[in-house]
């Protein structure tokens, strides 16, 4: 082992340097007290000791604190000159100091700032000096120093005033490492790093992410995932599984794909998305690394890792972990124990890299089952199935499968559907989509999985999560008047979604459509299916290098003899369908690419505004 890797043991010279100045000061402190105050070594050194033994515990976790309390307390004692041997549960008690200050700073309140500076110094001292200690004093001189506790009461505020002061000067706190400078990488260059290199076209293989999370420590290693696959609704059921888990007090990370409207969607913790700073940051301390891969990753598998990164910095308990593309190679799959993995659905889709058959793709999406870790089947192909059981047999990995039957609709309309899930009662989903009460299924399914595998949900936080969940382009009322939905159903399934979730909630009553497709999904079948409930036809050019032009699809409709209009951004198509949809007195939805969602609501607040 080199100088380079034992260090890495103990942490970073700069955290043992400001680790041994912190030691260095406490033992200063005890002399003072000594020889400058002139009070006994043995009683009054260990009062005034705990300010920098606090502090190394708030800067540098449990373990440093309680190396420097250790180390202080042993020092101190020397020079004392104290010619009894050194007391243990005193010692113990410089310990309980830096090891308590760190586990509240790190692990309970991990937001920098007063309240979890007074936290840690406080729980630090009740532990510490007012328990620990005046037991060790009691042994060692045989009376009980109850002088001490009025002492520590004095004392204790004005320790954590003074580190209250002291780590809200800049200068200081920048200098011993309890913040960070904002880093030299802005926003948009990291968006822009991101983004710039076409990574697309490598070999598939988790050898890259392998490579990359191997030289960041593994951050995935440090996390808990349920993870999940599937054709469609993954990203409805993330969303909704990650609010249960929050609901029930645990801190959540979330990673999902596409985004909708803003980059940092992908990643958020409780319902927070990543901030600019902090990807900005994170992305700066990746872009080294990945410069000098000699095989690069791709885009997706460099978001990954900064995902991973930005989940084991902020101590998530667990994270819900959506693959990207398929499964078995798909870089969200670098994971090695998750507590469940996930399969929602199998259909045709992204044939041309998972496969041209329904068993084709579901090897792939089958490529996340663990071994011994219980699996949850969503979907109804039997074809999927077969193919899902083998692999879960193979693994000894249990294998659930969602009962739908046990789903019973109580009340359903445009504000949200109420459902019992047999046991499960009286469930409201804000989430509109017929497709979703399906989800809902698979996610209290899962619910009861993770229950039955020690990890507690309790049937409040699951009405709580589900009431209030956000999840936006997935029959997603954007306007009232007149009444627009936006749906990014982009595939055939989901496409055929949508129009079945416009029939049950708008019966044989045709609506405006404004419709963007890929060229590389079936759009003529999606053109059919969009038909169906189509008075009015308005065709866009999503923002996309796949995409199929306007023109080219507006034909499609037009040779089916339904009206249809191909316009050249979306900000006219939407203007156009919304003076159709008044003048006719109907709905209008969006539909066919999620890439579309963002500019709908840019050209909307546009034609808002009068802009």
């Amino acid at each position: 082992m080199n100088k380079k890797s034992k260090l890495k043991l103990f942490g970073s010279v700069k955290t043992l340097t400001v680790s041994a100045m912190l030691t260095a000061i406490s033992v200063v402190i005890g002399i003072f007290c000594k020889t400058a105050l002139n009070f006994d070594g043995g009683l009054f050194r260990i009062t005034f000791e705990n300010l920098p033994i606090i502090l190394s515990g708030i800067l540098f976790g449990p373990v440093i604190g309680g190396v420097v309390g250790l180390s202080s307390d042993l020092i101190s004692y020397i020079f004392s000159s104290q010619v009894y041997p050194p007391n243990l549960l005193v010692t113990l008690g410089a310990i309980i100091v830096g090891v308590s200050s760190g586990i509240v700073s790190r692990y309970i309140i991990r937001k920098k700032g007063n309240v979890q500076i007074i936290a840690s110094g406080t729980i630090a001292h009740v532990l510490g000096s007012m328990i620990i200690k005046p037991i060790g004093l009691y042994q060692f001189y045989g009376i009980l120093v109850l002088w001490r506790i009025p002492l520590y009461l004095a004392i204790a505020p004005i320790e954590i005033l003074i580190l209250c002061l002291m780590l809200r000067r800049k200068n200081f706190a920048l200098t011993v490492g309890y913040i960070s400078e904002k880093p030299k990488m802005s926003y948009k260059d990291s968006i822009e790093y991101i983004h710039k290199i076409n990574w697309c076209f490598c070999n598939p293989g988790l050898e890259r992410i392998g490579e990359l999370c191997k030289k960041l420590g593994n951050p995935q290693n440090k996390l808990k995932f349920i993870h999940v696959a599937g054709t469609n609704g993954k990203g409805s059921f993330c969303s909704m599984l990650a609010s249960i888990l929050k609901a029930q007090g645990y801190k959540v990370g979330l990673f999902t794909s596409p985004y909708v409207r803003t980059f940092n969607e992908r990643m958020a913790i409780n319902g927070e998305m990543i901030s600019n700073d902090e990807l900005s940051e994170l992305t700066e301390k990746i872009q080294p690394i990945v410069d000098t891969m000699q095989d690069k990753p791709t885009e997706f598998e460099l978001i990954s890792a900064i995902a991973f990164e930005y989940f084991a910095n902020n101590g998530c308990d667990y994270v819900v972990l959506e693959c990207g593309l398929g499964g078995r190679l798909d870089s969200t799959n670098i994971i090695q124990s998750p507590a469940l993995t996930v399969i929602t659905g199998i259909a045709l889709d992204h044939t041309s890299i998972l496969g041209d058959t329904i068993e084709k793709i579901a090897f792939e999406k089958a490529g996340i089952i663990k071994k011994d870790t219980p699996c949850l089947w969503c979907g109804a192909s039997k074809e999927a199935k077969d193919v899902i059981e083998n692999r879960s047999r193979e693994l000894g990995a249990p294998l659930y499968a969602v009962d739908h039957s046990r789903v019973e609709i109580k009340s359903l309309d445009l504000n949200g559907t109420t459902l019992d899930f047999k046991e499960h009662k009286n469930i409201f989903l804000p989430l509109l989509g017929e497709y979703q009460t399906f989800n809902v299924a698979n996610v209290l399914t899962a619910c009861e999985i993770l229950n039955e595998n020690g990890i507690e949900i309790s049937e409040q936080s699951i009405k709580n999560g589900i009431a209030s969940v956000v999840w936006h382009a997935r029959f997603e009322i954007i306007n009232k008047n007149p009444l627009i939905i936006a749906d990014g159903g982009h595939n055939p399934e989901g496409v055929a979604s949508a129009v079945k979730s416009v029939k049950l909630y708008f019966g044989e009553q045709k609506l405006n459509v404004i419709t963007g497709v890929m060229a590389d999904k079936d759009y003529r079948f999606i053109a059919e299916q969009i038909g169906s409930i189509g008075a009015e036809i308005f065709c866009i050019t999503p923002n996309n290098p796949r995409a199929l032009t306007a023109e080219k699809y507006a034909e499609i409709y037009k040779s089916n003899g339904i009206k249809a209009h191909a316009y050249q951004s979306i900000k006219d198509a939407l203007a156009s369908a919304i003076d159709s949809s008044r003048e006719k007195n109907i709905p209008l939805i969006c539909l066919g690419s999620l890439y579309m969602y963002c500019e709908i609501c840019d050209a909307l607040e546009e034609i808002a505004n009068g802009q």
